[in-house]
């Protein structure tokens, strides 16, 4: 059963979400806390600072995973549920980091990536079902604005607890124990729109056979749509920058600029600020327009021509103009997400939303895990960090271009 608008009065998806956002906002912490980390965390693992884009990356490739089969394992559960599942799960891991050895560092990275799988299909399955149509774009937004909410919190309280204790243990723990005050408060939470599905994937060698097969279907979806093919295509280029700059931010203004650690979580809090009420704006935007595909043409080629001012910071970088670009930078290469979504979830079949998000942000978290890989040796071969950022910049000029070009002909073929 799905409906597009809310059943009950407005407190019901207003409420909702309320919800939904304090959950994609407390799984944006833990996907930040490492990288926030992750000069001392690199450190006591004994491994060069910029192997920091490698948590990065397995943090991704973990939410890559869940996209592809989680929500044909957790079917039997309904949407709250599921985004509980997944604050344990990314708290738990964060007990790996406690060795100070690499390898359990990244197998953390990775689960964490996993526990935030549930946040965009479930949360996403969710608004469509509950929010009216007029407003989604918008309501996407303001829950996707939760991901720079929640690394404006990991910036301002997690460096300056592993500074004043001298270890990142306090900080690691204080980043699980906000996150499991979450999933409490979900199971607590008395909303009557959560819809649990019928058994579980592990009843049946038939339901074993269509999680084995949830894959194929869902990116058959994407790629029978010319609409769906374009937005994620677009969503790869601007997550290409994305991935790089949350990646690598806090770290290259510590190493190349010069800053201490916690100025550099100033500076990410700053970039991650503007992002909250970018993403609400880019939302808002999009609905009054009516068309996403023209605001994520118009963030793909801002994204780009941010990335090369921020390519352009040394150790005599006023500190005014490295808070202006990275205000600039949380409203141009972080605002884009929830009208990501809403293209996706707009132009998906009647009760597939879930899976058009998963298929759709698997291809986006590719970007995610490759490009702080690939552009780590792009920092390598240069001996720097300028080449790379203006090599992330890139990537969603030309999406921006392919989209700009494609939308030519009719949208929804």
């Amino acid at each position: 059963m799905s409906r597009s608008a809310p059943h009950g009065d407005r407190g019901d998806w207003i409420g909702l979400v309320a919800v939904v956002t304090l959950v994609q906002a407390a799984m944006s912490l833990m996907t930040r806390t490492l990288t926030l980390l992750g000069l001392p965390l690199t450190q006591a693992a004994g491994v060069p600072p910029e192997a920091v884009g490698q948590l990065a990356a397995a943090t991704s490739l973990g939410s890559m995973a869940y996209f592809l089969w989680g929500p044909a394992i957790l079917a039997g559960f309904g949407a709250l549920r599921q985004l509980q599942i997944g604050c344990v799960v990314a708290a738990l891991a964060l007990g790996l980091c406690m060795a100070d050895h690499w390898a359990a560092m990244l197998l953390a990275a990775f689960v964490i990536g996993i526990g935030y799988g549930p946040s965009t299909p479930a949360g996403s399955e969710l608004l469509m079902r509950n929010v009216p149509a007029e407003r989604r774009a918008t309501i996407f937004s303001i829950k996707q604005a939760g991901v720079p909410m929640g690394g404006l919190v990991a910036g301002l309280v997690l460096p300056p607890i592993a500074l004043w204790t001298g270890h990142t243990g306090p900080a690691l723990l204080t980043a699980a124990a906000l996150v499991l005050a979450v999933a409490v408060g979900l199971g607590l939470w008395r909303g009557e729109i959560d819809m649990p599905g019928g058994g579980t994937v592990f009843a049946t060698g038939r339901r074993w056979r269509s999680l084995l097969g949830a894959p194929v279907e869902m990116f058959r979806l994407v790629f029978a749509s010319r609409a769906l093919r374009l937005v994620t295509a677009a969503g790869f280029g601007l997550g290409v920058a994305q991935g790089v700059l949350l990646g690598y931010y806090p770290v290259y203004l510590s190493t190349h600029v010069g800053w201490s650690l916690t100025s550099a979580g100033l500076a990410f809090a700053v970039l991650q600020s503007a992002g909250i009420g970018g993403r609400i704006l880019m939302g808002w935007v999009s609905d009054l327009c009516g068309d996403a595909t023209r605001a994520m043409i118009w963030l793909c080629f801002v994204s780009g021509a941010t990335m090369v001012l921020i390519a352009g910071f040394g150790p005599q970088t006023p500190v005014w103009w490295v808070a202006t670009v990275s205000f600039v930078a949380g409203i141009t290469v972080v605002s884009w997400n929830g009208v990501f979504l809403t293209g996706l979830a707009a132009a998906a079949p009647a009760g597939r939303v879930g899976e058009i998000t998963s298929a759709g942000s698997f291809v986006l978290f590719t970007g995610f895990v490759a490009s702080p890989i690939a552009i780590q040796w792009v920092f390598a071969l240069t001996g720097g960090y300028a080449g790379g950022l203006v090599v992330a910049g890139l990537a969603p000029i030309l999406a921006g271009l392919a989209l700009s070009l494609g939308r030519g002909g009719s949208p929804s073929q």
